[in-house]
């Protein structure tokens, strides 16, 4: 749940940032140049989504990986110690 909430958060952000700022940002406009049938009044519409799920993609799974990494000591604590319990019985 979290994880969707970042990801939204900086799909909207970096949307956002990709379609106000006039400045061509690495991959949308790499795709754009691939697909040539694009409207020119659309392209900044599809740079700016293009970017938003990127780059949200790229920080959600970060989001992810830190968060397993905190939260995994905690969980194999619990496991210790539930196998030290059932050893002492």
């Amino acid at each position: 749940m979290r994880g969707g909430t970042v990801f939204l958060i900086f799909f909207v952000l970096f949307s956002v940032a990709s379609y106000a700022i006039p400045v061509p940002l690495f991959p949308g406009n790499m795709v754009l140049s691939w697909v040539t049938s694009v409207p020119a009044m659309y392209a900044p519409l599809i740079n700016a989504v293009i970017n938003g799920i990127v780059y949200g993609c790229i920080i959600w799974l970060v989001f992810i990986l830190v968060i397993r990494k905190f939260e995994e000591p905690k969980v194999t604590d619990t496991m210790n110690k539930k196998s030290r319990n059932l050893k002492r019985r």
